[in-house]
């Protein structure tokens, strides 16, 4: 029972273990606020940032993503493929990459693909490059990094890669772009095949395999000492 559970528990327990480290070296939080205050995901096309004005631009492409669940539920068209372009002061930083516009009133107009986060003093600007339909192991973002100083960097992830870039990983789940949660390493805390999951398999399962070893060694040990008693 133990040996079946080991490998799940060890994945469980680096996953736990990663979250942990990543939350406790860095402060993330979304740098646009809606008219209440609250950070949320970008919903505007002009914000400024740590000094730093953050411009979206839309160029229309005549095209039409698909219809998402929300799309359906609330009757709406499919929305409008734009590629994104990013200037910051002005100036373009990043190629232009098409998003799916949501027609949504509920949430963002970029939600699940565009976010702008501050991640300790650094402004982190987070776009998905993948549509809705693409599946999970193909996905792809980019991270467009400001410091203070505002030099400009870019980095792009994919879920094969995840696993060299735990902040990312971070970053791509706060931001909402994940479409799809994902873990660091793996999805074993992100899936929950039935309500008993993992409390009775691999933590519970774990643990009577440890209960019963314990029981075994010290039985063993009482017939080794009895049988020592014996002889002598």
């Amino acid at each position: 029972m133990f040996v079946v559970s080991a490998l799940p528990l060890f994945f469980m327990v680096r996953e736990v273990l990663t979250q942990w480290v990543v939350d406790s070296q860095y402060s993330i939080q979304h740098a646009y606020k809606d008219d209440q205050g609250f950070p949320t995901i970008i919903d505007v096309q002009n914000i400024k940032v740590n000094g730093q004005n953050i411009k979206i631009i839309e160029e229309p492409t005549e095209k039409k993503g698909s219809l998402t669940l929300w799309d359906k539920e609330e009757g709406l068209e499919a929305g409008d493929i734009v590629k994104l372009h990013i200037l910051v002061d002005g100036k373009g930083v990043t190629k232009a990459d098409e998003i799916w516009l949501s027609n949504s009133n509920r949430g963002s107009r970029y939600f699940s693909w565009l976010d702008i986060l501050t991640v300790n003093k650094q402004i982190a600007i987070v776009q998905r490059l993948t549509d809705d339909d693409t599946p999970m192991d193909e996905r792809k973002w980019k991270i467009i990094w400001i410091d203070r100083k505002g030099k400009i960097t870019e980095n792009h992830i994919s879920y094969q890669s995840r696993r060299e870039t735990p902040l990312a990983v971070r970053i791509i789940g706060y931001s909402g772009t994940e479409l799809m949660r994902m873990g660091y390493f793996s999805d074993i805390l992100t899936l929950y095949p039935t309500i008993y999951y993992p409390f009775f398999y691999p933590i519970g399962t774990g643990v009577a395999g440890i209960v019963l070893c314990r029981v075994f060694f010290i039985q063993r040990r009482k017939q080794l000492l009895n049988k020592h008693i014996l002889i002598s």
